[in-house]
Order: structure tokens, then C-alpha cells, then sequence
């Protein structure tokens, strides 16, 4: 089962489950403390197996079920260990991220480049009135929730959203071609 099938709505029950199972623990959060909000979660989870343990010793005293046919013998044979050369693995992708991020931002700081710095630097002062408008908490329920239905919407309606989005970028494309020609570009500076 891939992402992609899981926010295309390939599989409905498997795709509701995960969009409802974490949308309400994302607004459960923006009501009540994270401890709150783990610890009713794990008495639930705690909960579902004593009642799941309880149907399965009466329903074996009941002489209606195998002994030692536990529904949870599954899960529990499961492995939970993260293998060290999965980690090993990973480690390296994380710190290149890591040193790739960090560079950017040195560049866009230092004004290496005048237009990716002042890109930057708008897109600071447009995250600053989003900031003041939602929490970082809202703004994750409204992706998650974006994440599971612009998918299905695009994959529903692509020919009418593809010829807008077209619309939109020759206009994009033209307001950029304007800015451009207002900013110094300092390769041409130093060629003169």
C-alpha cells in the first residue's frame, strides 16, 4: 500500500481509518494537552485489548473457540525493533538534509544571491500575518485535511483545474518577468 493510493481513496476503509483516526487526535490536541490527549489514547488501546482478551477467554470457556487462538497472538509475534542498519542507513540522508538546509539559509542570510534573499525575506513577511491568522496546530489539521481531499478532487476534475492553473502561471510568469526587469542582476553589473 503506497501514499499515493492512500490519498487517492483506493482503498476507502483503509484511507477513512487514517484520515479520521489522526484528524481527531490533531483537534483532540488543539483542545487538551499532549499528555492528556497520549494518555486517553493509550487507555483506549489499553481498553480495546482487555475487551478483546475478555471475548477471547469467554468465547473459549464457551467451547466456541479454539484455546490459544488469540486474535492478538498476531501483533504479538510482530516485530518491534528498528534494525541498526536501517538507522545506519538513514543517518546519512538526514545529516546531508540537515547540511543542505543549513547552507540555504547561510546563502539567503549573507544576500549571496539579491533575489533569492529578498524571495526569502517576503516569504517571512507572508508567514508573519499567517502566523498572527492560525497556530501551527491549525495549519497541520488544515494540510492533513487538504493532503487527503485535493488529490481526489484533482484526479475528479484535472482538465478544468490544469487549464486555471495554466491561466494563473502565464500571469505569474508575466508579473515575474516585470519584477525581474526592475531588480539589478550583479552578474550583469560585473560583465559591464
Amino acid at each position: 500500500m503506497s501514499l499515493a493510493s492512500v490519498v487517492y481513496w483506493e482503498d476507502p476503509v483503509l484511507s477513512g481509518a487514517l484520515f479520521g483516526s489522526v484528524l481527531v487526535t490533531l483537534v483532540s490536541l488543539s483542545y487538551y494537552s499532549l499528555i492528556t490527549v497520549v494518555s486517553y489514547l493509550a487507555l483506549t488501546l489499553l481498553a480495546l485489548v482487555i475487551l478483546v482478551k475478555i471475548y477471547s477467554y469467554v468465547m473459549v470457556m464457551l467451547k466456541k473457540a479454539e484455546p490459544g487462538c488469540d486474535p492478538l497472538d498476531m501483533i504479538a509475534g510482530m516485530p518491534i525493533t528498528i534494525p541498526t542498519e536501517t538507522i545506519s542507513e538513514l543517518s546519512p540522508a538526514v545529516a546531508d538534509s540537515i547540511n543542505c538546509t543549513v547552507s540555504e539559509l547561510r546563502r539567503l542570510l549573507l544576500v549571496e544571491n539579491m533575489v533569492d534573499t529578498i524571495k526569502f525575506g517576503l516569504s517571512l513577511w507572508l508567514l508573519t500575518y499567517v502566523g498572527s491568522w492560525f497556530n501551527a496546530l491549525t495549519l497541520i489539521i488544515l494540510a492533513w485535511i487538504v493532503a487527503f481531499t485535493l488529490p481526489k478532487v484533482y484526479l475528479n476534475n484535472q482538465a478544468p483545474i490544469d487549464e486555471a492553473l495554466a491561466k494563473v502561471m502565464a500571469q505569474v510568469d508575466e508579473v515575474k518577468g516585470k519584477v525581474m526587469a526592475l531588480i539589478p542582476n550583479k552578474s550583469a553589473e560585473k560583465k559591464e
